[in-house]
């Protein structure tokens, strides 16, 4: 078991994004990434399955000490984190879209956003929108709950043809061709951000995992405890699918063991 290890998790290979991030940001942290295959995907669930499964979760990672756990999702982020917050002694991050840096970036007044049907769809959401982006720029919303299907299946690398089509299904007759800025509000979308910017050329896309590396070396410091020497492990945690997963896992030629865990909740 890993020593007060840095914990991420979400519903599969979406954390990944966030563990590169992190170990070239924080080298010398131990860090703890659990796929929660057997939940996903999060971005379909209801308010209250959220909640169960971000709670239990949050306290079957409690036994490894961990100095913060991140919900490496973008659903569960905005929708129950609050709520969330309460039921342990040790700090949370969630991933937030970095809609301001949208903002500030867009010359054409008009910015996509992509995300799950919990994400998209959610009032919650909506609401950070409102606060967070001048009511003068014009959104367009993307629901890509099906690519991120595909790339918890590992198919964005095997089948391009497979990959395209999705990806052109989900922008459908919505995208504008005034659109510049597009925020990538799901931490599974960053890889396929080579299809999306062969299809978008003239499109920036943002995401928020650098942003998020970056806060938690800060808040690691802030509190004393950033490991500076060393070299920290990686341990990978699968709550269901383990072969599929770790074949996954090989496609994006990461070769590391990877053990299964029992959930009751």
């Amino acid at each position: 078991m890993l020593y007060n290890p840095v914990a991420i998790f979400d519903s599969g290979v979406g954390s990944l994004s966030i563990v590169r991030e992190l170990r070239k940001i924080i080298p010398a942290e131990n860090i703890l990434y659990f796929a929660d295959k057997a939940h996903f995907p999060y971005g379909n669930k209801s308010h209250n399955a959220l909640r169960t499964v971000m709670t239990g979760t949050v306290h079957y990672l409690e036994q490894y000490k961990p100095k913060l756990i991140i919900v490496a999702s973008v659903t569960p982020s905005v929708q129950v984190l609050q709520e969330t917050n309460s039921v342990s002694g040790i700090p949370l991050m969630g991933i937030k879209p970095p809609l301001e840096e949208a903002s500030r970036l867009t010359k054409k007044q008009h910015i996509g956003i992509m995300g799950t049907t919990g994400t998209i769809r959610s009032k919650e959401f909506d609401s950070e929108i409102k606060k967070r982006v001048p009511q003068n720029i014009f959104i367009s919303k993307f629901d890509a709950s099906q690519v991120i299907e595909l790339i918890e299946e590992g198919i964005h690398i095997s089948d391009e043809r497979r990959t395209y089509d999705a990806i052109i299904r989900m922008l459908g007759e919505g995208l504008d061709a005034k659109l510049d800025v597009m925020v990538l509000a799901s931490t599974h979308l960053p890889f396929v951000r080579n299809y999306l910017a062969n299809l978008m050329p003239g499109v920036k896309f943002l995401d928020s995992s650098r942003n998020v590396a970056k806060v938690v070396k800060r808040s690691l410091a802030s509190r004393g405890m950033l490991k500076k020497t060393g070299s920290g492990r990686l341990e990978i945690l699968v709550s269901d699918k383990r072969r599929e997963f770790e074949r996954t896992l090989h496609n994006m030629a990461i070769v590391q063991p990877v053990k299964e865990v029992f959930l009751t909740f």
